[in-house]
């Protein structure tokens, strides 16, 4: 990364973190209970999409969540074939971003007005224009990968053990999404 791309992410984190919204009272929800369901991830190439879609396609299936939307992020200008907008999918990229790296836009504004029940973080490292989005989200349950830069932004972080794989994100988020509020952890006790 160049001196002047630092400063812009520099100034970028500063901005995000000034327009915080601290007064959030989060709503944890278990996901088999979820009406609206927001992902947000790094669309960083076709498989990591692919994962992406498929996690989408199985909690539709097996969950029956009608309302899913993914929001991913190219960091280049021009997004590939497989990345333009689909139901349910859309996309942003580099020539969605203003000066300090801060997303504007159609996708993005909807996607931060919609009131998740869950909001995913599906990155598997720190992007300034994913964290915006999640900050800025009206999302009442925000969970993702537990890094130092996410805790005043998520209201439940995963610890990954070190592994930066996407597949097994998914799968741990997923595990623990499902034991919030279970119906059959309570008569258990």
């Amino acid at each position: 990364m160049k001196i002047l791309d630092r400063i812009k992410e520099w100034l970028g984190r500063r901005a995000l973190l000034k327009e915080a919204r601290p007064d959030r009272v989060p709503v944890a929800k278990n996901l088999g209970m979820a009406v609206k369901v927001g992902i947000i991830y790094a669309a960083t190439d076709e498989a990591a999409h692919t994962q992406v879609r498929n996690y989408v396609k199985r909690i539709k299936e097996e969950l029956g969540i009608i309302k899913v939307m993914a929001l991913g992020y190219w960091d280049e200008k021009e997004p590939p074939h497989y990345l333009h907008p689909k139901l349910n999918f859309d996309v942003f990229s580099l020539k969605d971003l203003n000066w300090y790296r801060i997303p504007h836009g159609n996708a993005v504004q909807n996607f931060i007005a919609e009131e998740y029940d869950v909001l995913i973080d599906l990155t598997v490292h720190d992007l300034l224009p994913l964290q915006y989005v999640l900050a800025k989200s009206k999302a009442r349950f925000k969970v993702g990968r537990q890094s130092g830069t996410n805790a005043q932004f998520l209201d439940m972080m995963i610890d990954t053990a070190g592994a930066d794989s996407l597949p097994q994100l998914i799968a741990n988020l997923d595990r623990y999404l499902m034991m919030i509020n279970s119906p059959e952890l309570a008569n258990m006790n």
